[in-house]
């Protein structure tokens, strides 16, 4: 044997001889009172009652209580707990003290009681964080397998399961280390917490992650004159709605966001997180600015300012569901109170937006939320050689919701605009249009059907595909029917385009609607339905000279309408003599 296992071994046989020198009793009740006692004082939990106490000192000093009831004193912790296995350490022990340095609760149920209203994971985190930021220090305490139910007035208010936690040991004014995972809501996430409990300024991080969220943040916090935390913040999801559903919250403007992460420097009060130097992104947008999110009186709130390269402002409206679910009984078509559920004032410009295909240069566009007042626009914009401007705003009244709509487009080159919309690629000019709208309704298709205001269109020097109107006419004075039966082919040149129509109740009618080229004239006269978004117009095709008249109908959705010569017109050329007239077929 080597002298240094000699010195080990020695050291050992004195180290148990010491032990055998302690009057140590194994009397259950002896056992309870020291082990008990040393539990109480790291942990800061009052033992209520136990099943079994268990004792052995050898190969290493360890106590098992069984069926253990614990509660804080005069606090709002309480449970019971399957087992509580102790570790002593070595030196107390020799002393004839029971001192721990590592306590388990196996399979602990704990009762944490909460203030009434307490809605939100910070304020049900409060009570547990003072529970242990009042402890003058605590030995290593490790939870497996655990349940915490956060209670409110008796009724359970959330659960955290599968609670596995490791609360590091500590002295007085150190700060608090927790690790470890647990499942909330059904969501399994890993954490780690290192919470300053001193009075003064002291260290503090935090980590989540799991499935729905990755959040990490590091800074400073200070409990005086009011606690303030400051520090780098950082977080991502997969999905903005889940996480926040996750949460319990399901704003319904967050639909319109997929993807979503953020990085910022935070100073944190209470109700309260100012955030600068903020780099957001939507899905692969990129924003900076700074945001500010406040609580008052239970309701959130969001202001801020942001700027950026690129924002596809069509994904975000496509995503939003602006009616109620069709299988909610009795629901209103527009839900209008969860879209005002939280107030937002947020402004954001970009070098360069995408709309459902149309591109958009210098962006300025905002959105503003009260309670029962929701308004959203384009301040400005560049777009194919011209500009486009917009509001909505909508308010709530006795009636229903009342929706304000203004749009305009000038000076737009259609030709430029048709190679990213497939639906005007027929069509070329330069022009522009105006509209303003005014609707009273509880539901979708009340506003569409109550709207009020007029439209006016004019375009210049332009082209229209897939028609030949000028050639149309010309053979049809010489041959009709040959003519009329392969008429949709070619292209048509005009000089001015121009419409303008009245809205009244949902019922778009054109007063004043023609296309003039060379040597030809076209009118339209008509209506357009708003709700069932059809059309059920008729236009008229004539020479600047002579009496032919073509006429068409334009009927069917507004998105694909039909363009057919009449079936039941009849033709005669200019100076034709006899009777017989000509078929279209």
């Amino acid at each position: 044997m080597t002298r240094r296992a000699s010195i080990i071994v020695y050291s050992i046989v004195i180290m148990l001889g010491l032990l055998g020198l302690q009057s140590w009793s194994i009397a259950v009740a002896r056992v309870e009172k020291h082990v008990i006692a040393a539990i109480e004082a790291r942990t800061g939990l009052v033992v209520m009652g136990l099943d079994r106490a268990e004792i052995a000192l050898l190969p290493l000093p360890r106590i098992s209580l069984s069926n253990v009831g614990f509660s804080q004193r005069g606090g709002e912790v309480s449970g019971r707990a399957l087992r509580i296995r102790a570790r002593p350490k070595l030196l107390p022990l020799l002393a004839g003290r029971v001192d721990f340095d590592r306590i388990d609760l196996v399979a602990p149920q704990i009762d944490v009681a909460v203030a009434p209203g307490s809605e939100g994971l910070t304020d049900w985190l409060a009570a547990p964080l003072d529970y242990l930021q009042g402890l003058r220090g605590q030995s290593r305490i490790i939870i497996t397998s655990g349940s915490i139910f956060m209670r409110s007035q008796g009724a359970i208010a959330t659960i955290l399961r599968d609670v596995n936690l490791v609360l590091d040991e500590r002295e007085a004014e150190q700060p608090l280390a927790v690790s470890g995972s647990l499942t909330w809501r059904g969501v399994p996430a890993e954490v780690n917490l290192l919470w300053p409990v001193a009075a003064g300024r002291g260290r503090t991080s935090l980590s989540v992650t799991s499935s729905l969220l990755k959040l990490s943040f590091d800074g400073t916090r200070s409990a005086a004159p009011e606690p303030i935390t400051t520090g780098q913040l950082s977080l991502a999801t997969r999905a903005l709605p889940e996480l926040l559903g996750w949460f319990g919250e399901r704003p319904r403007l967050a639909s319109a966001i997929g993807a979503f992460s953020l990085t910022a420097d935070a100073r944190i009060r209470p109700h309260d997180m100012a955030l600068s130097s903020v780099v957001a992104r939507l899905d692969t947008d990129r924003l900076d600015g700074a945001l500010n999110v406040t609580m008052s009186g239970g309701r959130p709130s969001l202001s801020g300012t942001l700027a950026g390269a690129e924002l596809d402002l069509g994904r975000l409206v496509s995503r939003m569901d602006i009616a109620a679910p069709e299988t909610a009984p009795g629901a209103a078509a527009l839900p209008f109170d969860t879209w005002t559920a939280q107030d937002i004032d947020l402004r954001v410009s970009v070098e360069a937006a995408r709309l459902n295909g149309a591109k958009l240069g210098d962006v300025a566009t905002y959105l503003l939320v009260k309670t029962g007042r929701f308004e959203t626009g384009i301040l400005r914009a560049s777009a194919y050689g011209g500009s486009v401007k917009g509001r909505l705003l909508a308010m709530a009244t006795p009636d229903g919701i009342d929706v304000k709509l203004v749009a305009g487009l000038d000076r737009i080159n259609l030709g430029q605009a048709g190679l990213d919309l497939p639906q005007l690629s027929r069509l070329s000019g330069t022009g522009g249009l105006q509209l303003s709208l005014d609707g009273l309704g509880r539901s979708l298709p009340d506003v569409l059907g109550s709207f009020n205001g007029k439209a006016t269109l004019a375009l210049r020097q332009g082209e229209l595909g897939g028609f030949a109107f000028g050639d149309l006419l010309r053979r049809a004075e010489r041959n009709p029917g040959p003519a009329l039966r392969d008429w949709r082919q070619g292209r048509t040149a005009f000089e001015t385009a121009s419409a303008s129509a009245v809205i009244a109740n949902g019922l778009l009618t054109l007063g004043d609607a023609q296309v003039t080229g060379p040597g030809y004239r076209m009118t339209l006269i008509g209506t357009a339905s708003l709700p069932t978004q059809t059309l059920d117009m008729a236009a008229l095709l004539q020479p600047t000279t002579g009496a032919l008249r073509l006429p068409f109908s334009l009927t069917g959705p507004i998105e694909a309408p039909t363009f057919e010569l009449e079936p039941e017109s009849m033709l005669r050329p200019t100076g034709a003599v006899g009777g017989g007239p000509f078929p279209l077929r």
